[in-house]
């Protein structure tokens, strides 16, 4: 028996096609127990920044499904380093080159594209229908839904996915369909700003060698400020032709949320105010932020912890459900978690179209808690980067920090979560089924 009722396989409509809506999709084809179709709204696919990091956690993922070779060669190739180092950790003002305060190992650092392209040629072409943007949805009689989309177009599916970010428009229309069935994933929770701006930019390689020599320029570094409530991270991408740079100012002053000023999220930057923001910092440091061209200016939003990812037959996987702050580099690899084990909950024997909804709350209740606490990490984490965490400007502390802070994150047993979700599931039916013989 397989996730089906009669010969009909479960539809299964996912709603975004980044690195997490295609990693869910091709290892939900891949278990071959549903009917799959990705929406994606742009008319080709395509990646906004330059640089992703697919941590060890998600990389037991990709193990699974037959990926992880080809993302470490790509990581490789990218970096032209298979060490696999995180960061070498710095203070701004010590000359790079120096000893590190220490150096973090355990991450895959690829470019966006690449990583895009990897799951776009694996996941079969007549799955994915490209410039499908989702205006709204309603659920229908019998379970599953109906989406309509912007160009007019409807279509059904049995179980709907968010993976479209963020800034997700479905998930609009989600609040105000739990709200009406007394649900509340999502139902008035909107994206805040985290305090933190983001300068982001690609210098060429050979502009990263000049300032920093070959071997630091291939060495993804993080430079933290002293209590300056700032950062600078640099890693190689593409091929090793350019240097993806990324310098953060943060606001800690007014709460776990500020207030935005209602300024564009992302626009051109100033580079004599990104440079002012970094006066402090060592001269080659400041030469590789001055030689970015077209440095963009990103407000860092992020989503406040959500009461439920899941609703009837609807469900929230990637950042539509727990967008982060970025400092543990974990945001895709979460949704990566999420994708492994509500693929394994849909191709369970049991799940079928009637048992969806109890599927989609086992996911919730193996899923939230986990992906919730890195948000808080992630948080916690960017003030550790900025030395106003406990360990404050203490060298011998910031160490100690960094060598634990992402071992709950990694260590994770990927088979042990899934199972658990299992449990749940299977645990819920049999309390429906006593339920139903009781009446």
């Amino acid at each position: 028996m397989t996730s089906t009722e009669g010969d009909s396989k479960l539809r299964v409509a996912i709603v975004g096609g980044g690195t997490v809506g295609l990693s869910f999709a091709l290892y939900l084809n891949q278990l071959d127990t549903c009917d799959i179709t990705v929406y994606e709204s742009t008319k080709a696919f395509s990646t906004i920044g330059a640089g992703i990091e697919i941590s060890h956690n998600a990389m037991k993922v990709y193990q699974v499904m037959g990926l992880a070779d080809t993302v470490y060669e790509l990581a490789a190739a990218a970096s032209g380093d298979a060490s696999n180092t995180w960061f070498d950790v710095w203070f701004g003002t010590r000359r790079i080159g120096a000893t590190p305060i220490c150096t973090v190992l355990a991450n895959t650092k690829l470019h966006r594209a690449d990583a895009l392209d990897l799951l776009v040629r694996r996941v079969p072409g007549e799955k994915v229908i490209l410039g499908k943007h989702l205006e709204s949805w309603e659920r229908t009689a019998g379970g599953g839904v109906v989406m309509t989309f912007t160009d007019g177009t409807v279509a059904e599916a049995d179980v709907l996915v968010g993976a479209d970010g963020i800034k997700s428009v479905y998930v609009a229309n989600l609040d105000q369909r739990l709200v009406h069935s007394q649900h509340l994933a999502r139902a008035g929770v909107e994206p805040k700003w985290s305090g933190c701006i983001a300068y982001r930019g690609l210098i060429p390689m050979e502009k990263a060698v000049s300032n920093l020599g070959e071997y630091y320029a291939y060495r993804p570094n993080l430079v933290s400020s002293r209590c300056l409530l700032e950062h600078i991270i640099q890693y190689p991408v593409s091929r090793g032709q350019f240097v993806n740079l990324i310098a953060y100012v943060s606001d800690f002053d007014h709460g776990r949320y500020p207030e935005w000023d209602g300024s564009p999220l992302v626009e051109p930057a100033d580079t004599s105010k990104m440079l002012e923001n970094f006066k402090d910092y060592s001269p080659p440091l400041r030469n590789m932020l001055a030689g970015i061209e077209n440095p963009l200016k990103w407000a860092i939003f992020e989503l406040p912890p959500l009461p439920s990812y899941a609703s009837g037959y609807v469900v929230l996987i990637g950042d539509a459900a727990h967008a982060a702050v970025p400092h543990q580099g974990n945001g895709a690899s979460q949704g990566i978690e999420d994708a492994h084990v509500l693929a394994n909950l849909l191709s369970h024997p049991l799940c079928t179209k009637a048992t969806v909804p109890l599927a989609l709350k086992a996911y919730d209740a193996v899923r939230r808690p986990r992906s919730q606490r890195l948000q808080q990490s992630s948080y916690d984490v960017g003030r550790l980067f900025e030395c106003v965490s406990d360990a404050g400007e203490d060298e011998a502390k910031i160490a100690e920090a960094f060598a634990t802070v992402m071992e709950w994150v990694w260590s994770v047993d990927i088979n042990e979560q899934r199972d658990r979700a299992f449990r749940l599931f299977e645990e819920s039916l049999s309390n429906m089924a006593e339920y139903a013989m009781s009446v």
